[in-house]
């Protein structure tokens, strides 16, 4: 496996990922985690944040029009393209910088090492051939007391679903990745094993919420019969409880990086 890159299918991606509930959900979900864990995002205070492998920058848009300044990288040209056009539209040019590189190259210049207050690294650690390597990655371009909102997609939740499918090969074979080329990530990552990585990283978890619970357990033809707002409240009052977090079809974590 080598790590993703969405060049040639970026609008596809843009379509089915983001322009439906499922998409709509996950930023809301998230981004109400952030504000309601970090009340520093809406203090009036700029900080300096990295939205890491951040493809549309939808999270870069979203802080920069907070007064905060951004670094929005990704390996995926096209991807950074449509984020452009939206970072433009929005008149915030000159509060996001735009970097086609990958994590691991961005963390390793002396410029961004330990400069960042908040790191974000939403949908990237399914994509990737080796989760350590971007997770340390993340961390050396944190300042001592900074933040990590880190969401990836979550084995737990693709278990549950097939097993409710009925899928016994699969479950049998342990084979829940997607199909090469497809939108599937090829590599959901087990909660408990991304702790102990964020952990050995020398990071604190604050906070854990599965992402996508309420809404991915719903049948199809009752989802088509709720309103997203409803569903979304419930999202919020499961979603950081045990064991519910852990069972979301994605898990953000907030984590802290100690002063000392």
């Amino acid at each position: 496996m080598i790590d993703r890159n969405f060049d040639g299918i970026a609008e596809r991606f843009q379509k089915n990922i983001y322009g439906n509930a499922k998409g709509e959900l996950r930023l809301a979900l998230c981004w109400r985690e952030l504000i309601d864990k970090l009340p520093l995002l809406s203090a009036n205070q700029p900080m300096s944040i990295w939205d890491a492998g951040g493809g549309l920058g939808q999270m870069s848009v979203r802080m920069a029009e907070l007064g905060h300044s951004v670094l929005l990288n990704d390996i995926s040209s096209d991807m950074l393209e449509l984020a452009r056009h939206s970072i433009s539209q929005a008149g915030l040019t000159s509060r996001i910088d735009v970097s086609n590189t990958a994590i691991q190259t961005i963390s390793s210049s002396a410029e961004y090492q330990g400069s960042f207050d908040l790191v974000l690294c939403h949908a990237v650690l399914e994509w990737v051939a080796d989760p350590e390597a971007v997770i340390f990655a993340l961390v050396r371009g944190m300042r001592p007391g900074a933040y990590l909102s880190l969401m990836f997609y979550n084995r737990n939740a693709l278990i549950l679903s097939n097993m409710a499918k009925g899928n016994l090969y699969k479950l049998r074979d342990r084979d829940f990745a997607g199909h090469p080329g497809g939108l599937t990530p090829p590599a959901p990552r087990q909660p408990q094993e991304v702790i102990e990585l964020l952990q050995q990283a020398g990071l604190e978890v604050l906070a854990k919420r599965g992402i996508r619970l309420v809404y991915d357990l719903m049948p199809r033809a009752v989802r088509a019969e709720r309103s997203i707002d409803d569903v979304q409240a419930l999202e919020w009052q499961y979603g950081a409880e045990e064991p519910f977090w852990s069972l979301g079809r994605y898990v953000h974590l907030l984590c802290r990086l100690p002063q000392d």
